[in-house]
């Protein structure tokens, strides 16, 4: 039978979708390309936000009319069950049984629901490389966010053993990934539930032979901190990108506190100081959350002034929007209209920050993998736009210009 594959999220989501393919392929099924030949589609969902659970419902429905054998996989079936109705379902911590679990489906028209949290790294065996490969080093995380639906589709914390992981890293190098997207909801949390930390992880997989870069997914600040300095010495390695990825979400402390994030915006910004202070070049990327309940005006204002404060390369902007079961859902909530418009103002100064610091890149030299014949990622994993057939080799590359969201550079 033909299967249909097709995956939307973060690059957590992304890795899952491509070890569902793999799982699938290992029971016999064959991967199309094409849904019109397909016998069967799986959909692998993100619920992030309302207006992403709203496209979700309406991609399902769309599948439906297709008359097929259609599974809702991902965060959707785990966190909102009842918006699938009685479709087959895989949860996210099921991605690698998906093949076992698409028999199941098939041949009894009902499925076991059996969770093995002590074996949850055999998600690793479905991992194939590519040039660009996403590496997920745990599952859920240790936060309580007010506002977080992720949560409820993920759960806890639960890292892979750290053996096991660089074990997988040394098998997608040996086999062509030149680009290792390090991945988890929190990736700063990693081996705090199993006596291992991210910074021994990153050193042990910096420790792999070959030409290789890495980038480091989101960390939650609080758990950063436990690790920062020495996060911030594996960071001077070569094979990690000057990548960092850190989620303030308000730059007002009485809103942090609402959102349960756990700092506040001092500490905030003493992580963000010491990184720049210490690597060169560093490619700061935070996400900020307008409009949640209880935001005022004033918070508004303190959260812009922070960021023209501490100036991020890339700003994730997105409007505060209720999700189900969680504890924001249940406070007052501010008005659509204002956070439309907060959310335009923070759109306009996002852009305006991002070209700033990509100005500052003109002249200068950086190393860059080339991704495609017209695309690279530079040392810190600015998109750099480039003319280049050698795709997947690392080259000099003179910065010639600045757009907003990515430089323009030339093969020196």
């Amino acid at each position: 039978m033909k299967v249909y594959v097709e995956g939307y999220g973060c690059v957590l989501n992304q890795a899952d979708t491509d070890i569902i393919r793999n799982s699938i392929k290992k029971e016999g099924f064959e991967i199309t390309e094409d849904i019109n030949e397909a016998d069967i589609i799986i959909i692998n969902t993100c619920v992030v936000r309302l207006e992403t659970e709203n496209r979700m419902i309406y991609r399902i429905n769309e599948l439906k009319k297709l008359n097929k054998f259609l599974v809702v996989a991902g965060c959707l079936p785990k966190a909102l069950k009842e918006k699938i109705g009685d479709l087959p379902y895989i949860y996210p911590r099921e991605a690698h049984r998906a093949g076992e679990i698409l028999k199941e489906y098939l041949h009894k028209r009902k499925r076991e629901n059996k969770e093995d949290h002590k074996t949850l790294y055999e998600k690793l065996k479905y991992i194939s490389p590519k040039l660009i490969t996403p590496l997920p080093i745990c599952e859920g995380c240790l936060g309580n966010c007010s506002y977080c639906i992720v949560k409820i589709a993920r759960g806890n914390l639960i890292s892979y053993p750290k053996e096991k992981i660089v074990k997988k890293a040394e098998e997608l190098i040996k086999g062509g990934t030149k680009c290792l997207f390090i991945t988890a909801q929190d990736t700063a949390c990693y081996g705090l539930d199993i006596g291992e930390n991210l910074a021994n992880l990153l050193n042990d997989i910096c420790s792999i032979e070959g030409e290789f870069i890495i980038r480091v997914g989101m960390m939650h600040p609080k758990n950063l901190e436990r690790i920062v300095d020495d996060l911030i010495e594996v960071y001077k390695n070569d094979k990690i990108g000057k990548f960092l990825h850190l989620p303030a979400q308000s730059g007002d402390d009485e809103i942090l506190k609402l959102m349960n994030r756990g700092y506040t915006v001092d500490e905030f910004k003493s992580l963000v100081n010491e990184f720049r202070k210490k690597i060169k070049n560093l490619c700061f990327v935070t996400d900020i959350i307008v409009g949640f309940p209880g935001e005022s005006d004033e918070h508004f204002m303190n959260t812009l002034e922070f960021l023209k404060e501490v100036k991020p390369d890339y700003i994730h902007g997105a409007k505060y929007s209720q999700r189900k079961g969680t504890l924001a859902s249940k406070m007052k909530q501010v008005d659509t209209k204002i956070r439309k418009r907060r959310s335009e103002i923070l759109d306009k100064l996002r852009r305006e920050l991002s070209y700033i610091n990509n100005k500052k890149y003109i002249g200068k030299s950086l190393r860059a993998i080339v991704v495609d014949k017209d695309k690279g990622y530079t040392e810190n994993f600015k998109t750099v736009k480039l003319k280049c057939e050698e795709v997947g080799e690392f080259k000099k590359v003179k910065i010639k210009d600045a757009k907003t969201f990515c430089l323009i550079g030339e093969i020196e």
